[in-house]
């Protein structure tokens, strides 16, 4: 299995492509073949089977012709004359004569029947007159006296016989086998048996019959067989055929209960089918050899084999460049993520399709545009962060030789007793020192409004009655954390912005509440407000702090985007500065920060840890 999973992509899907097609076409082609074979021999029997049956049937008419035949001779005045005259006479030459009559009016009866060979005519005392087609012909067969005597007997409860016999002429060429058609010759009324009619009938007849039964593709291979029920071969087309011995069938098939089947016939393997003629007593034989259904079956072999093999190159061609469609993206995928894997993000996919590896590429090119915007969104909010804090050091580099100065002063002042001097310079000592403290750590609302109390009492040094400050804020809330100078700079703002322009009546308002698990604090004044221009500039420029970096100037302090950078980096985006104002009315700043919460950076500090 650990090799199995160690294999590429490709070779196992040409492998499992490769076994799961072999077996379907393997279990395919033997199902094939073996039902083909099957339905070969049902078939060939089948067909045997109606061949034996038309071939029975066409014989039956032959012999039904040859009865009616003897019947006419049995009855004809003319036989039955020279019968009673054979019988009347004792001369041997008055009956040698009496064949003389009988021979034209046996000619009559064979010459229209080109399958009669010959005619004979029994008398009870083994006397015989026949006619023969042959030139000099030698009866070989002929019946004795005591086979007359006996033919006779059995004729008394059939109709007739068939006994096959052999002819050859006398020059020894030979005619054929022929079967012998005996019917009783009885008198005419009293129905005394005089005499036999013997009709020979030449067997080679029967292969005009056949020509019209068989089937043309197994025309050369078919043997058809005629056997008496003693199991001797009355007719056979092929080996046999005439002048040659009489061939005897196996007569056990017979007494089988199938018609058909296999058996061993001169050690040559044959399928057999048997139809026994009611009308004659004969077996119609036909024997179709083995080896020609086995040359059937192995064109069948020879087909399913290349089929099998055609169907199986195929499929390994389909399931290779299957493979090699799906792998190919799969591996240019591989290698631009090892390309991404050392840094390089510009590695992008170039698949249009809308199939699972088109969807995939996508996916890995939205996935490292997220990656790049992120790496790029931290990159510029640790340089936000490094500039703001950049900025706070620099607004420290002064407060601590100033504070100590100032330390110096308010202790001079008091020693002379200038005690206004001494109060501010407490109060300013009191801001440097609190600017003084870590900007990372967060402080109290009450801390930052002491701290924005300090700075409002220098201002009312230099700007005496015209300002008023006020805070609204429940003493609940006091206690609440919040980053530092996030509001004194917004005071600061107020003051050197808004209301640096009134005379008298100038207000500076905080306002703290808290809504949905969030503070929310304002600092508004009824100065001169912003412009639309410059106020959309601020909107906007705070829309876009995190990718600025913080400005700062001498009459600003750290500015609206420094602080408005500052609370983002340490809470999240969704909190910071809203600005809202109208020219002549005043201005508010609403700062909004999560109630409670550690700052952001803390949160992931501490995560980290």
């Amino acid at each position: 299995m650990k090799r199995w999973n160690d294999l590429m992509l490709k070779t196992k899907m040409f492998i499992s492509f490769s076994v799961v097609s072999l077996f379907i076409v393997g279990i395919t082609c033997v199902i094939f073949y073996f039902t083909n074979t099957g339905d070969i021999k049902n078939q060939t029997l089948s067909l045997s089977k109606i061949i034996a049956k038309q071939f029975s049937e066409m014989i039956d008419l032959y012999m039904q012709n040859i009865e009616e035949l003897s019947l006419s001779i049995s009855i004809d005045p003319a036989i039955q004359g020279s019968l009673f005259d054979f019988y009347k006479t004792a001369d041997p030459i008055e009956k040698e004569a009496i064949g003389y009559k009988l021979n034209p009016v046996l000619f009559n009866f064979s010459y229209p029947k080109t399958y009669v060979q010959s005619i004979s005519i029994y008398t009870l005392d083994g006397h015989w007159y026949y006619y023969s087609k042959l030139v000099n012909p030698k009866l070989t067969d002929s019946l004795s006296f005591d086979e007359v005597r006996r033919i006779a007997g059995e004729l008394n409860g059939r109709p007739f016989l068939l006994l096959p016999t052999h002819e050859e002429p006398s020059n020894g060429e030979p005619t054929g086998n022929t079967v012998s058609f005996i019917r009783k010759i009885t008198k005419i009324p009293t129905q005394t048996i005089i005499g036999l009619a013997s009709i020979n009938v030449n067997v080679n007849a029967f292969k005009m019959v056949l020509a019209n039964t068989k089937a043309s593709e197994i025309d050369n291979q078919m043997h058809v067989l005629i056997v008496n029920d003693e199991g001797q071969v009355i007719f056979e087309n092929g080996a046999g055929q005439s002048g040659r011995p009489r061939s005897v069938f196996e007569t056990a098939v017979f007494s089988r209960s199938k018609t058909n089947g296999e058996l061993l016939w001169k050690n040559v393997p044959y399928l057999y089918t048997i139809e026994t003629s009611s009308y004659t007593g004969w077996s119609t034989v036909i024997l179709i050899p083995k080896h020609v259904l086995l040359l059937k079956q192995k064109r069948i072999q020879d087909i399913v084999v290349i089929v099998g093999l055609v169907t199986m190159l195929l499929i390994a061609a389909v399931s290779y460049m299957l493979s090699h469609q799906i792998t190919l993206p799969l591996n240019k995928l591989m290698r631009k993520m090892s390309r991404v894997e050392l840094g390089d993000f510009n590695q992008r996919m170039e698949y249009a399709g809308r199939n699972e590896i088109g969807r995939l590429s996508r996916m890995y090119n939205h996935m490292l545009d997220s990656i790049s915007r992120l790496i790029h969104e931290v990159y510029e909010s640790k340089l936000a962060e490094k500039s703001a804090q950049l900025s706070a050091l620099h607004a420290q580099i002064n407060p601590h030789f100033l504070y100590n100065t100032l330390n110096i002063m308010k202790s001079i002042s008091r020693l002379r007793g200038v005690e206004e001097v001494a109060e501010i310079s407490e109060s300013l000592a009191g801001l440097f020192q609190y600017s003084m403290k870590n900007l990372h750590h967060p402080v109290t609302l009450g801390e930052e409004i002491d701290h924005i109390l300090n700075y409002f009492n220098i201002q009312q040094h230099r700007f005496g009655n015209r300002l008023e400050l006020r805070c609204e804020i429940p003493e609940g809330l006091r206690q609440t954390p919040i980053l530092k100078l996030t509001l004194q700079p917004l005071i600061e703002n107020a003051v050197n912005h808004g209301l640096r322009r009134v005379k008298a009546g100038g207000c500076i308002t905080i306002r703290a509440w808290l809504q949905n698990e969030t503070l929310i604090a304002t600092v508004s004044d009824n100065g001169e407000g912003i412009a639309e221009t410059e106020l959309a500039k601020l909107r906007y420029d705070l829309d876009a702090s995190l990718s600025h970096h913080p400005v700062r100037d001498a009459t600003q302090g750290i500015g609206l985007l420094n602080i408005h950078q500052r609370i983002q980096l340490f809470y999240g985006k969704p909190y910071g500065l809203e600005l809202s104002s109208k020219p002549g009315e005043g201005t508010k700043v609403a700062l909004t920060i999560p109630l409670a919460a550690a700052p952001h950076n803390q949160r992931g500090e501490e995560a980290a840890l």
